[in-house]
């Protein structure tokens, strides 16, 4: 026996998949397609960026050296921009870098990673690679054994496309 609300089920799942099909075949219309993109993708922000750098440096002021954030001048695959971040100060197992975060200012959710280090890590040098939404800065920031925060940034130009397609 099938009852009335099986049915509505069915619908509705047939429903769906037809138009996720058709959202995914690009046959919407493309007043359609912008207004759902636009409702699904938040908006980038500096203020998100600038609230997770305040909360982690704790009312400190960074130090503009000891700490290399290396990227290229263009990214041409805004999808897998390498990124490279490491200590430029020797380190040993009293002094040793605890915490480094990196931040892409203006990508959705700006916090990239979060590496977490002890003294038996060694030298602290990361390489990832980052998808970003368009043209922005990045910042590196990483907190020292001793109490100091050391800070890097840079800028980079990317293609069109990145995460926010």
């Amino acid at each position: 026996m099938t009852f009335c609300f099986d049915m509505e089920r069915r619908r509705l799942l047939t429903t769906a998949a037809a138009l996720g099909a058709g959202l995914a075949a690009g046959f919407l219309p493309l007043a359609a397609r912008a207004q759902i993109s636009s409702i699904a993708a938040p908006q980038p922000d500096d203020a998100e960026s600038d609230r997770i750098a305040a909360e982690f440096l704790q009312g400190a002021v960074p130090l503009p050296q000891g700490l290399a954030l290396d990227l290229p001048a263009l990214g041409d695959n805004p999808a897998a921009v390498p990124v490279r971040v490491h200590l430029t100060e020797p380190v040993d197992e009293a002094l040793f870098c605890q915490e480094l975060i990196v931040l892409a200012q203006r990508n959705p959710r700006p916090l990239i990673c979060r590496f977490r280090f002890t003294p038996l890590t060694g030298a602290a040098d990361v390489a990832l690679r980052v998808r970003l939404m368009q043209s922005m800065g990045l910042r590196a920031l990483a907190r020292m054994s001793d109490g100091r925060f050391l800070e890097a940034r840079a800028d980079i130009t990317v293609a069109a496309g990145g995460c926010g397609m």
